[in-house]
């Protein structure tokens, strides 16, 4: 009996509540890993002065759009390849993952090309002073270079985890991790020989993170897992592949891509109250986004379990494990929300010296994560349904949550109450999300056949 198919059947037998805990447990330490680093960037970042923490805060959400596109085609690898692996199909699992790779380089080649060529329209649409402009510049023409690797990676990292295998998923993660940590005072800063590059050593430090997260998941898919085929596809077979593919991924790429479109538009409503409103908001999301680590490591996860299960044909395992996850998901976002209110001004002054931008950090920390338990439960629901076989309800319930509810009642807030406002409106699209979200789950969940409470 192979490692697949030993990690299959714990997953679709042992204890539910466990089993999550041993498949999350790695997928949390790699995102604690990943977060950190956003956080360790924005502090280094924040030594250079506030017109670079501000360009940081302009350039996440368009980096997280690429990003997003890996996040879907991974989700729909995922998502088909854990229903083949619950149905003990391996070959099949095998080509689907091959084809996955192929539509992945393709679409990551054309979308970072059609980047490039706007970069100039992008930031000038966001807001984007002059100043700021130069050092968004000095980052995005080295960043660009990483964009399809970065696609790959996340594809791999998400193929590892529809195996079972979160522990290979972790590592691709960690890895880039501490190379980044370990680049970036060195070149931002420079030391000896190697002369301080600013923004721009910042952003190499990232693309050569990302080649070495790229090079060890390739390597083990290929040659560990024996999961990369070299042998070409039928057209019939690839036809059928990229045909399920592109089901899944197109809604969840949409899905995913709306998330930081719509932080950029964020940012843009917060640019009209300032530069440092902008500083101080970008590291408030980045707190938020640490802060929602755990969620993040279960949704990693969650996937798997349920496909897995729908593929042994073991529903009743599917409803439970939703269960506990909403459940530990509430919990723990209420006592993280507790932590940060109270220690706000404390995590401020970790990432300015300026009041103007603790005094936004501050606010953030106060209002936005108190909803943050039920943007929780709104991110397992997306995951969820994708594996259930609806990736069209995860696209909708974000275009409703984001473009209906987060963005609207932002922008009410920050006209009728300032910055203070805009937070509050954030808070208050989050709890509309989530009752619209709960609803549709519950239907589709009796659509598929899985039982009731």
């Amino acid at each position: 009996m192979n490692k697949t198919t030993l990690r299959r059947e714990g997953i679709v037998s042992r204890p539910i509540g466990r089993e999550l805990v041993k498949l999350t447990l790695p997928m949390l330490y790699a995102l604690v890993a990943i977060m950190g680093l956003g956080l360790v960037d924005s502090f280094f970042i924040s030594f250079l002065g506030t017109p670079q923490l501000a360009a940081i805060g302009f350039i996440i959400p368009i980096t997280s759009t690429i990003n997003s596109l890996g996040l879907g085609m991974g989700m729909a690898v995922s998502s088909l390849n854990s229903k083949l692996i619950g149905a003990q199909r391996m070959d099949e699992a095998a080509r689907l993952i091959t084809d996955g790779f192929y539509l992945t380089a393709l679409i990551a080649l054309l979308a970072n090309a059609a980047l490039f060529w706007q970069l100039d329209t992008v930031f000038s649409l966001m807001g984007a002073s002059i100043a700021t402009r130069d050092f968004i510049d000095a980052y995005m023409h080295i960043w660009i270079v990483a964009g399809p690797l970065a696609m790959l990676t996340m594809v791999a990292a998400s193929t590892f985890r529809s195996l079972g295998d979160t522990h290979t998923s972790a590592k691709i993660t960690i890895s880039m991790t501490v190379c980044n940590m370990l680049l970036d005072p060195l070149l931002i800063f420079g030391l000896g020989p190697i002369p301080a590059m600013g923004m721009q050593g910042a952003a190499l430090a990232t693309v050569l993170a990302i080649t070495l997260g790229c090079s060890i998941g390739m390597y083990q898919l290929a040659f560990v897992e024996r999961l990369l085929l070299r042998a070409v596809p039928l057209w019939r077979d690839f036809k059928h592949n990229l045909a399920a593919l592109m089901e899944i991924a197109t809604p969840a790429v949409l899905a995913n891509a709306i998330i930081p479109l719509t932080a950029a538009v964020l940012t843009r409503l917060v640019a009209e109250f300032g530069t440092d409103a902008v500083a101080g908001f970008g590291v408030g999301a980045r707190i938020e986004a640490f802060s929602l680590l755990i969620v993040y490591a279960l949704s990693s996860t969650l996937p798997m379990f349920i496909g897995q299960n729908l593929g042994a044909q073991k529903p009743e395992r599917v409803r439970a494990a939703i269960d506990i996850a909403f459940r530990f998901v509430l919990l723990l976002q209420l006592a993280i929300y507790v932590v940060l209110a109270l220690g706000g001004p404390v995590i401020a002054g970790w990432f300015s010296d300026s009041p103007a931008v603790q005094q936004t950090i501050i606010q953030f920390l106060w209002i936005v994560p108190l909803s943050n338990g039920l943007t929780g439960v709104v991110v397992l629901i997306n995951v969820a349904v994708n594996v259930l076989g609806r990736p069209k309800l995860a696209l909708y319930i974000n275009i409703a949550r984001l473009c209906v509810f987060y963005v609207p009642m932002a922008w009410i807030g920050g006209q009728l109450g300032g910055l203070m406002g805009l937070y509050i409106g954030i808070a208050a699209g989050n709890c509309a999300a989530w009752l619209l979200a709960i609803t549709l789950l519950k239907r589709t969940l009796k659509q598929v056949g899985v039982p009731a409470n």
